[in-house]
Parts: structure tokens; sequence; C-alpha cells
């Protein structure tokens, strides 16, 4: 999988799909919205990307392969950015680092700061910053430990 990114569940799925097309041209009848088990009822062309209900306040996951990469030409977190701006949405996507709980959090004008999430929780939750992040004035900021400052 080359994309892998929860968008916030409080904005339609239905958005998202049209801001990957109001941005890159992606045509909305080849992004898939709906559960996973639904998908081989799905009436249309084969998807590049799918949009599925996982739950929780980051509840719509993102996946897609290169067949997405090559029509927009941009990285994960360039695609959630551009996403999160048009459909004013917010997203985590992983942050790349050896924690699993990091995350980046990208704000609804793109702005974007690892973040902790809970590790006990069976969904995404947000439990703190770990540096600050323009457009999220309101999220306390933890800053992380020495040993994860270098990533």
């Amino acid at each position: 999988m080359t994309y892998g990114i929860y968008f916030d569940s409080r904005v339609p799925a239905e958005a998202l799909r049209q801001a990957l097309h109001a941005v890159y041209n992606v045509p909305p009848e080849l992004v898939y919205t709906g559960p996973h088990d639904a998908l081989n009822e799905h009436p249309g062309p084969d998807p590049i990307a799918l949009i599925t209900p996982t739950g929780g306040q980051f509840g719509h996951e993102f996946s897609a392969g290169d067949r997405l990469r090559e029509l927009t030409n941009a990285t994960e977190l360039e695609l959630a950015q551009a996403i999160c701006r048009v459909a004013r949405a917010r997203a985590l996507l992983d942050d790349g680092s050896p924690a699993p709980d990091y995350w980046f959090l990208v704000t609804t004008n793109g702005n974007y700061g690892r973040v902790q999430t809970d590790p006990d929780s069976d969904e995404l939750t947000i439990l703190y910053a770990l540096e600050p992040i323009t457009g999220e004035p309101d999220l306390p900021v933890v800053p992380p430990p020495d040993w994860s400052r270098t990533w």
C-alpha cells in the first residue's frame, strides 16, 4: 500500500472523494466509499482508492496504491494536506518513526505536526501534540522524550 491515511469522520467520505477529484482530477467513480465487505458488490470500475469506515474520530481509512501515485505524483503527506485543505478535514498518517503511536496530524489548513495517540485505545485517539501545530491551538503540547527527538 502506498497511501494509508485516516481522515476525520466528522467530514463525509463523499467530501473526501470530491476533494481528491478537485485537486488531482481523479474520477470519483474510481474512489470507492463504503465498508470493505461491500466492495465485491461495487458496481463501478475497479477502484484505485478506498475510503472505508473504521469507527472513531479518525474513522475514514483512505488506502490506495501505485495507480493513484501515478495519477497524483504526490507523497502521502502532500495528498493528505491537499485533501484536508479542500475538504476542511483533519487527518492522521504514519510519521515514519519507529514509535507506533507517533503520527502526523494534518490540520484543516494543511499544516502538520507530530502527535501521540493513545496506545490503550482500539481507535486512533490523540492524547497530545509533540510540537505546536498551527491550526490546533487547543491541543496540549508535551515535548517528546529525548530518545525520539532526532527523528
